[in-house]
């Protein structure tokens, strides 16, 4: 029973990236029915699924953080447009004034304000693009979750028919788990981490060709 309070512990950290998948009910789920083989398959897919549960979790917290990057990095460029604005409009005043000398170093300073702005505008884009492909990555490895999860639940599965077989159970006994049920599961996952492995690839692709930039920078207020 040491193995099956193991799984549960396991899917109940996973329960946030798979909520809809069926599982096999822990009591039908002995060790003492198990084979060498069935034992195996089970630890390295529970090993598998704990590494890419935490992967996961890494992966929305750093999308997460991109989401932020992309309103600081609007901000600034709202900033820089308004600083932009503000000193062309001193420009125009001091050239009214025919103040030559100030009037040329508001323009020379809303020329600088405007390149960071454009600057930042492509760091913009490129925080945009980071998230769309980030997005499909992380939905592309909760897919490959659920189909580790999936592929568990019919190894699950297979040594629930032996126990149940060892209990004189057959088919046509309510509450009879079915092999079958999980072979539809897995199925269906592992079709869907197919799926999702292309919208990423697709994604990447797919994306628009920008100057290399050091994100970085959106976080310097000098910049």
């Amino acid at each position: 029973m040491k193995t099956n309070l193991f799984l549960l512990l396991v899917f109940s950290q996973c329960v946030l990236f798979e909520p809809k998948i069926s599982k096999v009910p822990d009591a039908y789920v002995r060790e003492e029915v198990m084979n060498s083989e069935q034992k195996n398959a089970t630890k390295v897919l529970t090993e598998k699924i704990i590494k890419l549960n935490n992967e996961v979790a890494n992966q929305r917290k750093a999308n997460a953080l991109t989401s932020q990057a992309i309103k600081i990095s609007s901000a600034k460029i709202n900033k820089h447009a308004a600083e932009r604005d503000l000193k062309r409009t001193k420009e125009s005043y001091f050239t009214l004034k025919e103040d030559q000398i100030s009037a040329k170093r508001y323009l020379e300073e809303s020329q600088t304000v405007e390149l960071e702005r454009a600057k930042e505008e492509t760091r913009y884009k490129t925080w945009v693009q980071k998230e769309k492909e980030d997005r499909a990555y992380l939905e592309m490895k909760e897919a490959s979750l659920g189909e580790l999860i999936a592929e568990l639940e019919l190894v699950r599965s297979e040594i629930a028919v032996k126990f149940q077989e060892s209990q004189g159970k057959t088919p046509a006994d309510p509450e009879y788990i079915k092999k079958e049920v999980y072979e539809t599961q897995y199925a269906e996952k592992k079709s869907d981490a197919r799926r999702r492995l292309s919208d990423w690839e697709r994604v990447k692709s797919e994306a628009p060709s920008l100057p290399k930039v050091n994100l970085e920078d959106s976080f310097d207020d000098s910049k």
